[in-house]
């Protein structure tokens, strides 16, 4: 067999130093790109979408949804709500939302304990923190609210407003107290939403 030549040999050396300078020079960059995020490949994750947070349409969204949901237990109220979070048993007929959304400092449900909605939720009650929600807000989404008499001097304001839709079985009353007796600029400190019965409604069957 013939051996390469002297020129040859030495071109190849050439070619094989410069070929391992490379590879030391690209080994660096990889070591301190380091593993690739979740998700592979270097793709940057995303939220689901925007935080919900507390809003007089919000408010609105919920009441007409309460009205139109069959009977339902706390986790099938959170799905059909659209609430994050999860429930925190404090009494045996109530529960608050950890964390709460945005926009409040405590969500809590209730279990009715009377009539036909008897065991399932009956309202749920939003303490409201951060910017908050105004009088004027909710008189524009609920249309003008009925401020009730003050049973006492250190008992908040409370408006009242009703939402009813046609062939719905329940019929929500949201309720926005005030820590003074309100104006449009008002802002609320704490709103429920309640279930009434306006006709007998089927519970709701889970599905297979």
């Amino acid at each position: 067999m013939t051996e390469p030549r002297p020129r040859a040999r030495w071109w190849t050396a050439v070619a094989v130093a410069v070929a391992a300078l490379a590879g030391c020079r690209r080994d660096p960059e990889v070591r301190a790109r380091g593993p690739s995020p979740p998700g592979g490949d270097g793709h940057q994750l995303h939220s689901a979408g925007p935080a919900m947070t507390i809003t007089a349409d919000q408010l609105r969204a919920w009441s007409e949804q309460l009205c139109t949901l069959p009977p339902i237990d706390f986790a099938a109220a959170l799905a059909a709500l659209g609430i994050a979070g999860s429930i925190v048993s404090q009494t045996a007929d109530f529960a608050t939302v950890e964390p709460p959304p945005a926009g409040a400092s405590r969500l809590g449900l209730t279990l009715e304990n009377l009539g036909k909605n008897r065991g399932y939720l009956g309202t749920l009650e939003v303490t409201l923190g951060g910017a908050g929600v105004t009088r004027g807000e909710l008189d524009q989404r609920f249309g003008a609210g009925n401020l009730l008499p003050r049973v006492d001097y250190d008992r908040p304001f409370v408006v009242n407003y009703r939402v009813e839709l046609a062939g719905a079985p329940y019929r929500c009353t949201v309720s926005a107290s005030f820590a003074d007796e309100p104006t449009a600029a008002s802002t609320a400190v704490q709103i429920s939403l309640r279930r009434d019965v306006v006709r007998s409604p089927e519970p709701a069957r889970s599905g297979r």
